[in-house]
């Protein structure tokens, strides 16, 4: 049986591509001419689940890319290649999304002038996909002041102390954004077409473009550190003396019927598949609810501060996973009964987040990624500054820390 790869043409568009291709390879639509391929080649840069291919391009040249799951592959024989697929009328740079990870790609491209036949194709070059969180690359530093939070919603938004707050299209360059206030901004969330910004002194922040914000009274003069949501019905921000406020809108807040500590709170999430309310804090604090309303105290195992907690239904016994002070690393399968294991690291962790895989960010410029939750991996992230917030996009993660420092991975 043939790999079929997920392209985003319809079957009537590749069956037409496949028709014209077959014609332009064997020279019926030459009313044109055909053209020479790109003197330099294809450039490949491998990312998660997709490849994006460069090329010199020449004005008035037609360029179509042949792509397979195989170790070569050409505009003369792709056609009978398993898997294969042709992408017409293309511009450089272009990305071959839908991939499979770990399996090896082949591409070639050729070049046509006025519907003429097609050219000869360039070498065939090859590149493997990889979960992103695997290769990272530092950006210039967005200022100098610490960054303590981020998160993306079609814009990438990062914040910290002072009020600073920046805007990005891709996590790589970014935009700085005019105050809202002076006040230090720890957290931020995407829910349901609005972004979230809390912090110091109960500050809460409210937008619905990344551009323009609007405070909002959080019901409270505590410092919040951190934001999750359900999605549907209930937002819930944690902070500091144990605080828990919640918001149906993201606008009106109110304090949750019962916090279940006064310990602070740096980490809190929500799981979909057990509908469970997680938060985590000082000393090994975790607390768990039903209703984002009333919590309740459970065993975490350890005593180290925990700054951060994320979730991803298919892990199994790593479902939850709480990181903290000192490596320490703790987990779930059902939010409920938790297990201490082996530090990951001597750096502090400051942030957990579940992409495509669970990344860890903390002290250090550390970066440590997992499948599972259980078995990690360090990182190389191009810092050595402390990273405090990390966010997950589509194909990509960013992390933000210590006097402006940002790294990404594709």
């Amino acid at each position: 049986m043939s790999l079929r790869i997920v392209k985003p043409f319809k079957p009537f568009k590749l069956f037409i591509a496949a028709v014209l291709a077959a014609f332009s390879l064997a020279g019926c639509l030459n009313s044109g001419s055909s053209a020479p391929p790109p003197a330099a080649g294809l450039t490949l840069t491998p990312g998660d689940s997709q490849i994006t291919v460069t090329w010199d391009m020449t004005p008035g040249v037609d360029y179509w890319l042949f792509y397979a799951p195989a170790s070569s592959i050409s505009p003369s024989n792709w056609s009978s290649v398993p898997g294969a697929r042709a992408a017409i009328s293309v511009t450089s740079p272009y990305a071959l999304t839908g991939l499979f990870n770990g399996i090896t790609y082949s591409v070639s491209l050729n070049g046509r002038i006025d519907g003429g036949p097609g050219g000869p194709g360039t070498p065939s070059v090859s590149a493997v996909p990889r979960l992103a969180g695997s290769v990272w690359s530092a950006g210039a530093p967005l200022g100098a002041s610490n960054l303590h939070a981020a998160t993306f919603g079609g814009s990438h938004i990062a914040a910290g102390l002072g009020g600073i707050m920046y805007t990005s299209s891709d996590g790589k360059s970014w935009t700085p954004l005019s105050a809202v206030t002076s006040k230090d901004l720890y957290a931020a969330k995407y829910v349901n077409g609005a972004y979230l910004a809390a912090g110091a002194g109960g500050t809460m922040l409210y937008s619905t473009d990344a551009k323009t914000w609007t405070a909002q009274s959080s019901a409270t003069t505590n410092d919040l550190y951190a934001i999750a949501s359900n999605y549907s019905t209930l937002n819930v921000a944690v902070g500091a003396h144990g605080t828990i406020i919640t918001s149906s809108d993201g606008k009106t807040w109110s304090a949750a019927a019962n916090s279940g500590s006064t310990s602070d709170l740096y980490g809190v999430t929500y799981s979909s598949g057990t509908s469970t309310w997680v938060a985590v804090g000082a000393g090994g604090t975790l607390l768990t609810s039903a209703d984002g309303g009333t919590w309740k105290a459970v065993a975490s195992g350890t005593s180290a501060d925990l700054k951060s907690v994320a979730y991803f239904p298919t892990a199994g016994a790593g479902a939850f996973v709480a990181v903290g002070a000192a490596g320490t690393l703790v987990t779930s399968p059902d939010g409920i009964t938790w297990t201490a294991r082996p530090a990951l690291t001597t750096s502090t962790l400051n942030a957990v987040i579940y992409g495509s895989q669970y990344v860890a960010v903390g002290a250090n410029g550390t970066v440590l990624t997992s499948v599972d939750g259980i078995t990690w991996l360090a990182q190389v992230s191009g810092t050595l500054s402390d990273l405090y917030a990390i966010e997950h996009a589509g194909y990509s993660y960013s992390a933000v820390g210590a006097g402006g420092a940002n790294v990404y991975s594709q």
